[in-house]
C-alpha cells in the first residue's frame, strides 16, 4: 500500500517563528596544563593560576630521586617537588605560560617546568562548564 505525504513548503511569509532567545555559549577547548615546581612555592603557583580562571586544580606531591650532583648539573635546588594539574581554556594558555616562564626566571628557588596535554572530550555540560568556569546559567535554573 503506497503511503501519500503531504508536501509543506514554507516561504518567510508563513514560516513558523521561534520568538524564544536561546543564550548559547562558545565552547571553548580544554587542557591540562601541568606545572612541576618546588614543594615551598606550591601556594605561589596555585594562586598565580587561578588569575587564569582556572577552576580546578590538583596538587601531587612527589621527591625525586636523583642525587646532589645531578640535581646540581641540572640547577634544582630541592628534590621534593609539586605538579600541579590544572584544567585550562586554551585561549588562555599563551598568557599563562608565558606568565610562568617570566616567573621561573625571577622568583627566588621558583623555577619548575610546564607544558600542556590535549583534551580529547569531557563527559556532561555540568562537568565542562566547572572545569572551563563557564558561568552561564540553564534554561529553568534559578540565577
Amino acid at each position: 500500500m503506497a503511503r501519500r505525504f503531504k508536501k509543506t513548503i514554507f516561504n518567510s511569509d508563513t514560516a513558523p517563528q521561534n520568538t524564544e532567545k536561546k543564550q548559547v555559549s562558545n565552547v571553548r577547548k580544554l587542557k591540562l596544563l601541568i606545572t612541576v615546581i618546588d614543594r615551598s612555592k606550591t601556594l605561589f603557583y596555585v594562586d598565580l593560576l587561578e588569575q587564569f580562571e582556572v577552576n580546578v586544580q590538583m596538587v601531587l606531591y612527589g621527591r625525586g630521586t636523583a642525587n646532589s650532583q645531578m640535581r646540581d648539573l641540572l640547577g634544582l635546588v630541592e628534590s621534593e617537588k609539586s605538579v600541579i594539574i590544572s584544567y585550562i581554556r586554551e585561549d588562555k594558555i599563551k598568557e599563562a605560560m608565558e606568565t610562568l616562564d617570566e616567573k621561573f626566571h625571577k622568583v627566588k628557588n621558583g623555577k619548575g617546568i610546564a607544558y600542556t596535554v590535549a583534551l580529547d572530550s569531557i563527559i556532561g555540560v555540568s562537568m565542562y562548564q566547572l572545569l572551563s568556569n563557564d558561568r552561564t546559567v540553564k534554561e529553568g535554573d534559578k540565577k
